[in-house]
């Protein structure tokens, strides 16, 4: 028996104990038996006759009450409204009664409903559970499906192979024949014995490349020192003849040189010797090429063109018009005509280059050009046009990318006399009009006066900007050569130093799996390429690569931006994943995070001992929080992150704040990665 009945008895109990004393008190229900219950009783009549009983009685009560009015209106008649009173006193204890009894069922219906609810809920919570320990079972089986040993990755002989090379000791045949897993664990150990074998191989073959590479050196050496020997030897064979019949290696002094060569290339000779001559310890050497005997036609074709553009616009006949206009495109030729004499500049800084510098008599400007780079590049998809010859030295400083040419009355009369539409500066004809060259050849600050040349001030006082440019050259020399032998480095693999590796867990599950060079217009289709192309970030002069990392179905695809002023200015990682649908950092909050932190605060924190190899580090920084990203993604019922993916890095805590911050800040000593 429930509470609730028990109390209804109590209840029952004390009421009958009342109506027992009144009982005893009247004698108006002497009739009933001592022991009844009134109150069950009533209750055991059926709810549907309360409300007919009800209508019954009302309508009784109205009939009784007007027979009672009409009979005090009538004093004749009192004596009826008396004997109707008991009656009416009756009907009313009847409503009272129905009225409790009202009050009753609605309670009863009430307590049902609150005990219905209580079960579905019971049931309710139990079918929660269920569907709770379904979840989790599904779960397990997932991680069971999806779980993939490391064995898996090892690419191993065929079965016949392995029964034919490897012996009995390993392969057992009269076991693995019949026990599948004894046979996998056979070929394991076979494939261990091959690669121990192999790696002996392999460190002797690396003693052996090495012998052979200092025998190379040595004898590159020997080749090195005999050229300057047999250079000598060409010049003494074939001197060049000026004026007067004398050899042009015996005019040594500058007053010498200055009858030859012209003004901005004498200045420029003067400075870059005299530097030469402050800074024995710089591998410099500085030289002149070209034939004087070539300088006698010069006047000549000076004069024939300031005469062509001189003449007045009179009309002419047919024949005199189309000889102007085939003479016009002889002049259009000339108009880039170069002066004989060029001054070559070689460097050599962990590298070598060699400049020439040439001066273009009729625009009256100054051009270098790159002859050659030792080592030669190679020119793969790999590596681009990081060692081209024509852009190597663009942008040497900032926005000076010798497209245009500095004189202003050059780039008119280009134009409009002789109809260039653009600048036809190239490194292989004209060479370039860097800033930078015309400002060491004295273009835009020295006199053009011959006695300034002549004084010996020159000598005593290099300006600075030609140590800062002949620094600036090399530091462009070793920092390309640095960065094409990362990239390089990439057609095999993405190799990072090993101290530098030593600071992130081993276990990185994202594979490095594309690189290729790309247009530069290709960052225009990122969803970034726009307003970084109108901040001056890229340009034409910048170098695009493609890399692509991919875990499972997630493949990361990485356009990486290099600026000719690299490493001044780090590479920009602009990120696209392309996992249950295409995401972009404008899109995704979470990936605009982890651009953020290769780009920013992974270079910030960089120590200086890796800045040499800052691209292979930050692509295999953004490979390892690739990882992270994937691990501690949410995946919709729970924060374990997807099932795709098996957990392998140690996290503090999956994310952070209202905006879900990634741990992507590994802590070496603990191999663990929590928050910046």
């Amino acid at each position: 028996m429930s509470k609730k009945e028990k109390v209804e008895i109590t209840t029952r109990e004390k009421k009958a104990k009342r109506i027992k004393t009144h009982n005893a008190r009247s004698n108006i229900l002497s009739i009933l038996p001592v022991n009844v219950d009134c109150f069950r009783l009533e209750e055991q009549e059926p709810a549907e006759d309360c409300y007919d009983n009800f209508l019954e009685t009302c309508d009784k009560m109205r009939d009784y009450f007007r027979t009672i009015c009409s009979a005090k209106r009538g004093k004749e008649n009192e004596t009826v409204a008396i004997k109707l009173r008991p009656h009416v006193c009756m009907l009313t204890m009847r409503l009272k009664k129905l009225n409790r009894l009202d009050k009753h069922q609605w309670k009863k219906s009430k307590d049902d409903v609150n005990e219905g609810k209580q079960r579905v809920d019971a049931l309710h919570l139990q079918y929660q559970n269920l569907l709770y320990e379904v979840t989790h079972l599904q779960k397990e089986v997932t991680k069971c499906l999806e779980f993939r040993s490391m064995d898996e990755e090892i690419e191993l002989v065929s079965v016949e192979e392995f029964y034919r090379d490897a012996p009995e000791s390993i392969s057992k045949p009269e076991i693995t024949k019949n026990d599948p897993y004894e046979l996998r664990m056979a070929q394991l150990i076979w494939e261990t014995e091959q690669r121990k074998r192999y790696a002996e191989r392999l460190k002797e073959v690396e003693i052996t490349k090495q012998q052979y590479i200092k025998q190379q050196k040595a004898l590159q050496e020997n080749l090195d020192s005999i050229l300057p020997i047999l250079k000598s030897i060409l010049h003494a064979a074939e001197p060049f003849q000026s004026k007067v019949g004398m050899p042009f290696q015996a005019m040594h002094t500058a007053h010498k040189l200055a009858k030859y060569l012209s003004q901005p290339l004498y200045i420029l000779y003067v400075q870059i010797s005299a530097y030469k001559e402050h800074h024995k310890g710089k591998k410099l050497e500085i030289d002149i090429e070209g034939n004087v005997d070539d300088v006698k036609g010069l006047q000549t074709k000076s004069e024939a063109l300031s005469d062509e553009s001189g003449e007045s616009d009179r009309e002419e006949s047919t024949e005199v018009e189309m000889h102007r206009h085939k003479k016009k495109n002889e002049n259009k030729k000339d108009i880039l005509m170069k002066h004989p004499m060029t001054v070559i500049l070689t460097i050599e800084k962990d590298a070598k280059i060699v400049l020439e510098f040439k001066y273009l008599i009729h625009l009256h400007i100054v051009t270098v050009s790159v002859k050659s780079l030792s080592p030669e590049p190679m020119s793969t998809e790999y590596v681009g046009d990081i060692l081209k010859l024509g852009t190597f030295l663009n942008c040497l400083f900032p926005k000076d990318t010798g497209r245009e040419s500095p004189n202003l009355a050059s780039v008119y009369l280009m134009k409009s006399k002789f109809g260039y539409d653009s600048h036809p500066f190239t490194n292989e004809s004209t060479g370039l009009p860097y800033k930078w060259v015309q400002t060491i050849s004295g273009l835009d600050f020295l006199s053009p006066n011959p006695e300034v040349l002549n004084s010996s001030d020159l000598y005593k006082k290099i300006p600075p900007n030609v140590e800062k440019t002949i620094s600036s050259i090399c530091n462009r020399l070793v920092s390309r050569n640095q960065l094409y032998s990362q990239i390089l480095s990439l057609e095999q693999r993405l190799n990072v130093p090993p101290n530098f590796a030593a600071l992130y867990p081993t276990n990185i599950a994202s594979q490095f799996k594309k690189w290729r060079c790309v247009p530069w217009k290709e960052i225009l289709n990122d969803a970034n390429g726009e307003e970084l192309q109108n901040l001056g970030i890229v340009d034409e002069d910048t170098f695009v690569y493609k890399a692509e990392f991919q875990r499972g179905s997630a493949i990361l695809s990485v356009l990486v931006v290099i600026s000719p002023e690299y490493p001044v200015k780090t590479p920009i990682l602009l990120l696209n994943l392309n996992w249950n649908g295409l995401h972009t950092t404008v899109s995704n909050f979470a990936l605009r995070e982890l651009e953020e932190e290769v780009n920013i605060h992974f270079i910030e924190s960089l120590s200086p001992e890796f800045k040499d190899n800052i691209l292979l580090c930050q692509l295999h920084h953004l490979g390892v929080c690739f990882d992270v990203f994937l691990e501690t993604e949410y995946s919709g019922d729970s924060f374990e992150g997807p099932h795709e993916f098996q957990r392998e890095k140690v996290v503090v805590k999956f994310a952070r704040g209202s905006s879900r911050s990634r741990p992507y800040k590994c802590v070496s000593s603990q191999g663990i990665f929590t928050y910046r």
